[in-house]
């Protein structure tokens, strides 16, 4: 029994420390997603862009 003792201090340590970094998680994952969907943002404003015919008419009469 002794030497299990050491394994559950080591357990009750985890589970604290999983705890105390548990928000900063969140965090994180929140900014990853915010970033994520600016990205996605300027995909489509280039897309838009590039796909636009106006401006691919336009791009070539000025080329002329």
């Amino acid at each position: 029994m002794p030497l299990l003792y050491p394994f559950v201090v080591f357990l009750l340590l985890l589970i604290l420390a999983t705890l105390v970094r548990g928000p900063e998680r969140t965090n994180a994952a929140s900014q990853k997603d915010e970033e994520i969907s600016k990205l996605r943002d300027r995909v489509d404003a280039l897309e838009r862009v590039v796909l636009d015919q106006d401006r691919d008419l336009r791009r070539k009469f000025d080329g002329l």
